[in-house]
């Protein structure tokens, strides 16, 4: 018989005690009773529960706990029925420090009076931050993250944690802005992604790597301890190159003389609107990209009007994505008017179907067709059947552009420029292992050297495709982080690696524990090691049995040749 505890939770979030109604529910179904742990993801049970009419029963109710091996649950979705006479209520628990989603930790980006309400801001003062940005980057470790949100949760949640294992500093982008529990553990495990996070009910563990993973000599032979393994590979999420794309930083422009005669667009900030327009040079015509404009990649493609409609939404003035709802946001002007920031049409009015922006007088910037890439003409290349100005960005611009004689001083405006050139990436290992497998730009607006973009891009990419290993466990207690030595005798597969998703049932008698194994480069390696050994011997084993047969059926004929068990090895394969 199955037993679990169920607790009526009076109150606030808090492990169960002598103050709580606690009872003692004997009516569990024990082939239902199921834990799936997943690393960092997932911690639940559920079981289903048959109406004998004991007050534990009736306590089955969203809110609730249930206990299971010294761990508590909280009861989330309860489901009755009746079937043959008989009600039964299933449920759904997910561990306590999942409720940790429901605290919501304030810092300094958001002051706030909570009156009588036993809550407070949480102060900065761990480390030194910078609030000149609202994406600004500090040096923190990851106990100075939980200190900050949960070092004085105890008195209120009953809420403790521990760091355990060496964590160096990182470089972390408002670490201390305000969020849930959730927020604050996901803030973590996203800037050490080695970490893991494994509670003790309200105790709040974060685990180094190597404190996790624990080699306890424990062995999974398959038709020993295991009747059933899969092994299945994933490349669907690998990245292994990208455009990485890095810090801003403004400059001046300068001043100097133009010996010739040149165009002068004002006094305003037309030098930034040219600036911004070509850092999307060479993006590839895409019919349809670039839409939502200010939502999707703009470096992932964009078409004609989504174009100059990306531009305009740099400087935070909001026009369509599309030609003709375009023509409405501007006022027609002669070709000789034509400055930064206008926009060319081309077509009929009411009917336009494409469209440039003008970089100055006599030149122009667009997304031309498909096939092709953003890219500056002359506009004599490819004139416009008219051109608009946007009152809004011929402000930003600042005046009609005009023509001058040579020794004119060129402006001085300040504009944008990257510390290092956007360039691109590729893990050369993972090219090489698996092929080419391009992902989205890479950017960065705190990172000014080019050797640091490319150790954070390799953190960002993923290199290698995910192996699914999973096994049925026979009477073999799974534990979280152990690292087991498997072995496939038939596949020639030894590898050791890391318990990172158990599904067990604690109480039944039919079915059995499901461990998933961790997916690394080292289990990929053994793997294909293993195939290649299997081969091998197929191969040896194949050659040798050709000899054998040939010498026993003759013994005047010769020996074959290589050449010839390996023509006989492929008739057979065919």
């Amino acid at each position: 018989m199955s037993v679990v505890k169920i607790a009526k939770i009076q109150g606030n979030l808090h492990v169960p005690n002598s103050d709580d109604t606690i009872a003692m529910l004997t009516s569990v179904i024990p082939d239902t009773m199921q834990i799936t742990w997943k690393k960092n993801s997932e911690y639940q049970m559920q079981f289903e529960a048959y109406n004998n009419g004991s007050d534990a029963y009736s306590m089955l109710s969203p809110g609730n706990m249930v206990e299971k091996n010294g761990q508590w649950f909280v009861i989330k979705h309860p489901t009755a029925g009746w079937s043959g006479n008989l009600e039964t209520t299933s449920v759904v628990a997910t561990h306590i420090s999942s409720e940790i989603n429901r605290i919501r930790i304030y810092g300094d980006d958001a002051p706030t009076d909570f009156g009588s309400y036993d809550h407070a801001g949480k102060s900065q003062s761990v480390t030194s931050v910078s609030n000149d940005s609202a994406e600004t980057a500090v040096s923190v470790s990851a106990n100075d993250i939980m200190q900050w949100a949960f070092g004085d949760q105890q008195n209120r949640w009953g809420i403790t944690y521990q760091i355990i294992g060496s964590f160096n500093s990182q470089m972390v982008v408002n670490p201390y802005a305000s969020g849930s529990g959730k927020d604050i553990i996901s803030r973590i495990l996203a800037a050490w992604t080695d970490a893991v996070f494994w509670p003790d009910n309200l105790n709040l563990r974060i685990y180094a790597h190597d404190e996790f993973y624990k080699d306890r000599g424990h062995r999974l032979d398959y038709l020993h301890d295991t009747d059933t393994v899969t092994f299945e590979y994933d490349t669907t999420d690998m990245v292994n190159a990208a455009r990485l794309v890095g810090a801003t930083q403004e400059s001046g422009g300068g001043t100097g003389i133009n010996e010739s005669e040149t165009t002068i667009q004002g006094t305003g900030r037309a030098s930034e609107v040219i600036a911004d327009a070509k850092k999307y040079l060479d993006v590839p015509y895409k019919y349809g990209y670039g839409r939502p404009v200010g939502v999707a990649n703009p470096y992932n493609g964009m078409d004609c009007s989504s174009f100059v409609s990306r531009v305009y939404y740099d400087f935070g003035i909001n026009i369509p994505a599309y030609t003709v709802a375009m023509e409405s946001y501007g006022h027609e002007i002669s070709r000789d008017q034509v400055q930064t920031g206008d926009m060319g049409f081309y077509g009929s009015h009411g009917a336009s179907h494409h469209i440039c922006m003008a970089l100055d007088n006599n030149t122009m910037i667009y997304e031309p067709q498909p096939g092709e890439v953003c890219k500056t003409e002359p506009i004599s290349y490819y004139p416009p059947t008219w051109w608009e100005r946007n009152d809004d960005m011929a402000k930003i611009v600042g005046g009609s552009s005009q023509t001058v004689d040579s020794a004119e001083i060129t402006n001085s405006d300040s504009q944008s420029t990257y510390y290092f050139a956007p360039f691109y990436f590729v893990d050369e290992e993972s090219k090489a292992r698996w092929g080419l497998y391009e992902g989205d730009d890479i950017t960065s607006d705190t990172i000014t050297d080019k050797e640091q973009m490319k150790a954070y891009a390799e953190t960002q990419f993923k290199p290698n495709p995910d192996v699914s290993l999973e096994l049925t466990a026979i009477d073999w207690p799974a534990i979280p982080g152990d690292l087991v030595r498997v072995e496939i005798k038939p596949a020639n597969y030894v590898t050791q690696t890391g318990v990172v998703g158990i599904v067990s049932y604690p109480d039944s008698t039919t079915s059995q524990t499901t461990v998933t194994l961790n997916s690394n480069l080292q289990t990929i390696l053994d793997y294909q090691r293993g195939q290649q050994a299997e081969l091998k011997s197929y191969r040896d084993s194949t050659r040798n049995m050709i000899i054998n047969a040939q010498f026993n059926s003759s013994q005047t004929q010769t020996t074959w040749n290589e050449t010839e068990v390996k023509a006989f090895d492929n008739s057979k394969r065919s």
